[in-house]
């Protein structure tokens, strides 16, 4: 319990950072925070879960579907122009995955 509530607190500050230092935008923002949340969800439920924890799908399977999701995403963003696909954006997509995945492992063993 000790450890999901850390990784809760860290995994926060750490996004407030993210999205001020190297995005420039508030973490209230509606349309950024919509792509942070599938972005997390994605590896909240498909790695996190999903691989991780319960072993129901290989890992390679688990990518195929997190990639899949996300491209549909940045495609998404392309055709509205709503961001352009830089380094910043990528890195920030990275660190949504691997903390949704690191949770949704955590809150599945919790759960048990």
């Amino acid at each position: 319990m000790k450890i999901l509530v850390f990784s809760i607190i860290v995994g926060s500050v750490l996004l407030y950072f993210f999205n001020i230092a190297l995005l420039k935008t508030p973490l209230l923002n509606l349309d950024w925070s919509l792509h942070a949340a599938l972005r997390f969800s994605a590896g909240f439920f498909i790695l996190g879960v999903s691989h991780f924890y319960a072993k129901a799908l290989t890992f390679k399977n688990a990518l195929y579907i997190t990639v899949c999701i996300v491209i549909v995403d940045y495609i998404y963003d392309y055709n509205i122009a709503a961001y352009r696909l830089n380094f910043e954006i990528i890195l920030h997509g990275i660190y949504m995955l691997i903390w949704g995945a690191i949770l949704g492992y955590l809150t599945a063993r919790h759960i048990k």
